[in-house]
């Protein structure tokens, strides 16, 4: 027996019962994370298959430490055990644990004073902007152990999560599909889960439409693995400039780090070089000097935001109005990202685009 898959064995045992031992957990996390190092891929894969069978067995009533086996088998993934049983396990769970953790959550808010502030600093979680003190929590103990677990070890559910799915496309597009899943995780957009809320919001495999008015030309782009704006407008502008559409064009490591293709760049900035509104922006007439900026795509915003046009997310392209740069951490180091052309509109198709913007535009206002 291996060192990693005796640990994981001692991990499994430690996380039993409410009252679990938390210093022993700790101890068998440390020492499974140091063995991980040396492990080969069969004793790897045999640890995470000891801690994804004590998965299965749980049970969010059960109030215990198992979500410490959960990041233990995400950390091991991490490392390169295979995602795939994990991943699976956790989409059958994941929608009880953050039903209970936002269920307990409202029995905790609903104590919260008017203004909802914090009193002392022994804060164990926040959510909706909201923080829940440790003697709040602890009030409502007795009514509801397994949504008090959940809710405090939220993050350590997450984590594994998107470890998980950000590893198999497969898995993120069946969990991204699971409208149960998807309204547990928006319920708690803003927690310790919010992580998990903006994966499953990912635009995976999506045709989109992207319209250069000023250039009279427009294409259909298939954008993909996408969930921040900054990385949307990043990708589309060197698809654009590729495509002849003049702009400032980013170091191509740059490109390939956003995509997930390299693991490092030249540089942490991004340069913008065109500015990207939503469809309502068709209607603009672009000779004018000013720009319709209550229609911006923002970079702090998400993709999945983006209005439909014809039931494609559409974006009307413009110029760049004042220089614009961003630093370029990846949001999901695992998840890879692209766009690219699948074609562009004939010159009667781009008249008839834009003569359909305007009025769809007009309609909206």
């Amino acid at each position: 027996m291996t060192d990693v898959v005796k640990v994981a064995e001692e991990l499994v045992s430690a996380v039993d019962g409410i009252d679990w031992d938390g210093s022993e957990v700790h101890r068998c996390r440390v020492q499974l994370h140091e063995a991980a190092k040396s492990a080969s891929m069969a004793e790897l894969t045999r640890a995470r298959d000891v801690l994804v069978e004590r998965l299965v067995r749980s049970r969010v009533d059960d109030a215990d430490g198992v979500a410490y086996a959960a990041i233990a088998a995400g950390a091991l993934v991490e490392n390169g055990a295979p995602p795939r049983p994990l991943g699976e396990v956790l989409l059958a769970k994941m929608p009880a644990v953050l039903q209970a953790a936002r269920r307990y959550a409202d029995v905790c808010l609903a104590d919260l004073p008017p203004d909802g502030k914090a009193t002392t600093n022994e804060k164990v979680t926040e959510v909706d902007g909201r923080p829940i003190e440790l003697a709040l929590f602890r009030s409502h103990l007795k009514e509801d152990r397994g949504g008090a677990s959940a809710l405090s070890t939220l993050e350590i559910w997450t984590l594994p999560t998107v470890a998980a799915l950000t590893r198999d496309r497969e898995l993120l597009v069946r969990a991204a599909s699971d409208d149960d899943f998807r309204r547990a995780a928006r319920a708690l957009a803003s927690s310790d889960a919010r992580w998990l809320d903006v994966l499953l919001g990912a635009v995976l495999d999506a045709t989109w439409l992207v319209v250069c008015p000023m250039e009279k030309r427009a294409f259909h782009m298939r954008v993909d693995g996408l969930v921040s704006n900054f990385d949307l407008h990043a990708l589309v502008s060197d698809v654009l400039i590729e495509q002849g559409i003049r702009g400032e064009r980013n170091p191509p490591d740059v490109i390939a780090f956003i995509r997930g293709d390299s693991p490092t760049r030249s540089t942490d900035s991004v340069s913008g070089s065109f500015q990207f509104y939503t469809y309502e922006a068709g209607e603009y007439d672009w000779s004018q000097k000013g720009h319709p900026a209550w229609h911006w795509v923002w970079g702090e915003g998400r993709p999945e935001t983006v209005p439909f046009f014809r039931g494609m997310r559409t974006l009307v392209v413009g110029p760049q109005t004042m220089s614009r740069s961003w630093s370029m951490p990846r949001t999901f180091g695992a998840l890879k990202c692209n766009v690219s052309v699948v074609r562009e509109l004939s010159p009667d198709e781009v008249r008839d685009t834009l003569e359909a913007l305007r009025s769809a535009a007009n309609a909206h206002t």
